[in-house]
């Protein structure tokens, strides 16, 4: 859930910051702008609370969810896990990237208890559907349609098996948040 504030109409909304997607700009931007209500960050109960997805918020905020406005930014899901990749491990190779996509990513599994050790990893739609996995209450903006996140040379860093592996994993990322599968 991360960042909930109100806005200069008095709206008070919930951002939902969905790891690797320029969470941490975005919320500076925020505070910079608007009065914060609650900042989350850091871990509880064993949960990175600065990456809450829509179906806990009610463990976290007082309100019925329906007073506020709920918005995210997705981003195209290739970019997404190369940034995550290295982003938790600076100093390693493409190679290394292509050995973890190949062997380590396919066996996580994605459970709605969101494993913090590799929340950076879960497919997004996850931060924003309800538990009967729809999402009906979050606006979904595209991050590229509004900031400039790192766009990477695709053909560098995967094959064709490689796009398999990612267009499965996040096939439902792809169709969701309308995004072209290679």
């Amino acid at each position: 859930m991360c960042l909930i504030y109100e806005g200069k109409s008095k709206q008070q909304y919930i951002f939902f910051h969905i790891p690797k997607n320029s969470g941490k700009y975005i919320r500076k931007k925020i505070q910079s702008n608007n009065k914060v209500i609650v900042n989350y960050w850091g871990i509880k109960n064993n949960l990175d609370i600065a990456h809450i997805p829509y179906m806990l918020i009610n463990n976290y905020i007082n309100k019925k969810i329906d007073n506020y406005k709920c918005y995210t930014y997705s981003r195209n899901p290739y970019n997404r896990i190369i940034s995550a990749y290295f982003y938790l491990n600076p100093g390693k190779s493409i190679n290394d990237f292509k050995n973890f996509c190949r062997y380590i990513l396919p066996k996580y599994d994605f459970h709605l208890q969101f494993d913090r050790s590799y929340i950076h990893y879960y497919p997004q739609y996850l931060f924003v559907c309800n538990r009967n996995l729809k999402i009906d209450n979050v606006k979904i903006l595209k991050l590229e349609d509004y900031e400039k996140p790192r766009q990477y040379n695709i053909n560098k860093y995967f094959d064709k098996d490689l796009i398999e592996i990612i267009n499965t994993i996040y096939s439902k990322d792809f169709e969701l948040f309308n995004y072209t599968k290679i």
